[in-house]
């Protein structure tokens, strides 16, 4: 289930058709990706965009019921884990087998690789069914109906709130 519009065509064609359960993969640039997955590579430049700046943009068009991170990353790259665990805070988290990586990334619905050149920086994030506790606490309305004068006939006027987290 999709919550707003990513700009890269193929990663919001993969979010659009994420259903239920099914794994995105964001990882680094020096992650050996195996064969035979479905690659959206979206770096530019070393370190352009970040996976924390990924992970951000997907949040906030994917439903995601969990994450896992690449269970060597606190112990080689705490600082991005501590990023990570704030950008997917909605969604419950456990670590990720190393053991399991390869075969996660092969029947992902994508794998998005980044620019970021830390150590250790792959997630899994899990899509969600749609559930409430996952999407109301953010307005993604781009505008609501609201009576100017009042009562059920009254004259209506569009009134376009910020988009945003809810608080």
């Amino acid at each position: 289930m999709i919550k707003n519009t990513v700009i890269n065509a193929e990663l919001g064609y993969a979010l659009a058709t994420a259903r239920h359960k099914d794994a995105i993969v964001i990882c680094d640039a020096n992650m050996p990706i195996p064969d035979g997955c479905n690659v959206i590579d979206v770096s530019l430049i070393r370190g352009v965009p970040t996976l924390e700046q990924t992970i951000c943009a997907i949040m906030n068009d994917l439903v995601a019921e969990r994450y896992e991170v690449f269970e060597l990353m606190p112990q080689y790259n705490d600082a991005m884990y501590q990023k990570d665990s704030v950008a997917a805070a909605a969604a419950a988290w456990r670590n990720h087998q190393s053991d399991r990586l390869t075969e996660t990334m092969q029947k992902a619905k994508v794998v998005v690789r980044t620019g970021d050149f830390g150590s250790c920086c792959t997630m899994v994030l899990y899509s969600a069914s749609g559930m409430d506790k996952y999407v109301k606490q953010y307005d993604c309305s781009f505008f609501h109906w609201r009576s100017k004068i009042g009562g059920p006939y009254g004259r209506k006027k569009k009134i376009y709130p910020d988009c945003g987290r809810r608080k």
